[in-house]
């Protein structure tokens, strides 16, 4: 009765309202991009923390963004957390997402096409910034003189950057770009005079940026330089009370520079999902974090001038995972602190005649209350160790995640893994796939090497290479605990570190929102009818495929990985689901299924979340549609 598919798809921080702090390590000439050196340790929500645990973002804050309604829409929600995408159409003009140092306010993505009519159409407004043509990095752009104190853009070779190439390409620094005039809505400074709904009169404002497919484009949030004046102190004010204690402390505010802050979550504990297994789902404790800390904005003050606001620097919504491929398990070591944070945002901005360097650290503070970071990651490049020095290692390596749920996260021993290259790393000189169900230790010249925890080098069978992904089998006897996968290639090695475990069920998904990549089968006395839960249209696009149980018993195969012979059970829209069979397919090494009988009582239920758990762990979930 069961349905096998035998194949699968495979730093430091500167104070609030201080004189900006030190500049990056190196010699401050060429200044990496943290959305390209750090992005990998960015969580769903597009935030991590430094070693000290002052948790921020370096650009689009999605999930509050989506707290606030501002134009994202939920594709996906799993074990790693709620995936969010942004809206085709329909779009609203930005909410508030921030306050800069200076006191301008931080928009979302969104805002009129022509910045003084609030009856125009909304687009995306878009950063004025591109990638330089060049080849050697000899020349500064113009808008980055003023921020190094130069009056020439032509360097002395003391002070020239790396040669573009694959080590060092395009977009690793922040002087990679130059600022074009008239080829976008916004300064150099990323922001604009505008009208908004909350200033219809006009207001100079900071925007997040996305690039027209919808990934952040730079300089993300605010560039390098504030455009207004940025008060001398943080400590906080002695002002009135706006918001305290969880509640107003009086009649709501029309001002937004008091109505803006997030306060909807400042009774609630912040959550932070673990990335050795996120499966367990997300918890109120953490390491150096063992006492339950409340989110969001936890007061408000103000007087004349000025707008006092004190954080936690913890939001409300889940948090986590974090990971790093270097770092142990795969899993990236620092974690999110309590830090209560004192802002200080003038309620009279006014322009900078100098306009003042935003440095590294807190340049402003989203509505939640959580530390807003420019785009600098504490790394310059040093002409002296020809590399960059300071803030996270970059170097080539490679990502191992589930070739069932493409999810990042502990790894089950026999398992079907997927590694990917990052900065740079090329993982095999051709492209190869096994010819048969018996993959080999050497594919196209392309090997891979687990050493487990227990120190042993066992050689993994590979079933695809190519330049940016290797598909292998995780070996059935690994030992479990952190390990390290070595690719090998053309005599280069490439790196990522790894947690394996004897379970972890990863099921297959059709496409990223989670449809089932799953068959059904149909018994009515004698007769069988075959199925799927996804299908193909004319337009050639996946599908869900209605399941329609009034035909007689209907049985569900999931296909998967990491499950093995442990023992399963599984739920369809939360009610229990009989397993029929499960276990590894013998003909398809790694390859595991589970088949379910579909419960009668759903019928017409919709779509609905399926979920296995094996060994105790809940595996990723998948969606199917029951007409």
């Amino acid at each position: 009765m069961s349905l096998k598919i035998t194949t699968i798809t495979l730093l430091a921080v500167a104070a609030f309202g201080q004189p900006p702090g030190p500049r990056p390590s190196g010699d401050g000439i060429w200044n990496r991009n943290a959305a390209y050196g750090e992005v990998e340790t960015f969580d769903p929500c597009n935030g991590h923390q430094p070693g000290e645990g002052t948790y921020h973002y370096h650009l689009n804050p999605i999930c509050l963004r989506a707290q606030l309604d501002d134009n994202v829409v939920a594709v996906s929600t799993g074990r790693l957390g709620t995936q969010y995408a942004e809206k085709a159409d329909e779009w609203t003009h930005s909410k508030i997402l921030g306050w800069a140092l200076d006191g301008h306010p931080i928009y979302g993505p969104y805002g009129y096409s022509d910045p003084m009519d609030p009856k125009s159409s909304i687009k995306r407004v878009q950063p004025g910034f591109q990638l330089r043509s060049i080849t050697q990095r000899h020349t500064l752009p113009d808008w980055a003189l003023s921020y190094h104190g130069l009056t020439s853009p032509v360097l002395n070779r003391t002070q020239y950057g790396p040669d573009v190439s694959d080590r060092f390409p395009l977009g690793r620094y922040v002087e990679d770009y130059e600022y074009a005039p008239g080829t976008g809505d916004l300064d150099q400074y990323n922001g604009r005079f505008t009208a908004t709904p909350e200033y219809p009169g006009g207001t100079y404002a900071y925007f997040v940026t996305l690039s027209p497919d919808g990934n952040p484009a730079f300089p993300y949030v605010i560039n390098v330089q504030f455009y207004g004046t940025v008060p001398a102190r943080s400590a906080p004010g002695s002002g009135a009370d706006y918001f305290r204690g969880g509640a107003l402390t009086g009649s709501p505010s029309d001002d937004p520079r008091l109505a803006s802050w997030y306060t909807k979550g400042s009774l609630r504990n912040a959550v932070a999902i673990s990335g050795l297994d996120p499966s367990a789902g997300a918890s109120t404790t953490w390491p150096k974090h063992d006492t339950p800390s409340l989110a969001d904005t936890q007061r408000i003050q103000y007087d004349a001038q000025n707008v006092y606001v004190t954080s936690n620097d913890l939001p409300s919504y889940p948090i986590g995972p974090w990971f790093d491929a270097m770092g142990t398990s795969g899993v990236f070591i620092n974690w999110p602190e309590r830090q209560t944070l004192n802002g200080r945002f003038p309620r009279n901005p006014s322009p900078a005649a100098n306009k003042p360097k935003s440095e590294l650290g807190a340049v402003g503070m989203w509505v939640n209350g959580v530390a807003i970071f420019n785009t600098l990651d504490g790394a310059s490049y040093s002409s002296g160790s020809r590399d960059d020095v300071g803030g996270g290692l970059v170097s080539p390596r490679a990502m191992h995640v589930s070739a069932a749920s493409d999810e990042r996260g502990p790894l089950a021993a026999g398992s079907i893994v997927s590694a990917y290259a990052e900065l740079s790393a090329v993982l095999a000189t051709t492209t190869e796939k096994a010819s048969g169900a018996v993959w080999p230790l050497d594919l196209g010249g392309t090997t891979v090497t687990v050493v487990d925890s227990a120190g042993a080098r066992l050689r993994a069978a590979v079933g695809y290479a190519s330049p940016t992904l290797v598909t292998y089998l995780m070996p059935r006897n690994a030992a479990t605990g952190p390990g390290e996968v070595i690719i090998t290639s053309g005599g280069t090695a490439v790196r990522g570190k790894v947690n394996i475990v004897p379970t972890y069920p990863g099921i297959a998904r059709a496409r990223n929102d989670n449809l089932a990549a799953a068959n059904t089968l149909t018994v009515d006395g004698d007769k069988t009818i075959t199925g799927s839960a996804a299908a193909t249209n004319d337009d050639g696009q996946v599908v869900p495929a209605p399941i329609d149980l009034s035909a007689g018993s209907v049985y569900l195969t999931l296909n998967g990985t990491g499950i093995g012979t442990a023992a399963v059970t599984a739920t369809i829209g939360d009610v229990d689901a009989t397993v029929a069979e499960s276990g590894p397919q013998p003909e398809s090494p790694g390859l595991d299924y589970v088949t379910l009988l579909i419960p009668s009582s759903l019928a017409g239920k919709g779509k609905l979340d399926v979920v296995v758990t094996a060994a105790g762990k809940p595996s990723n979930p998948v969606y199917i549609v029951i007409q």
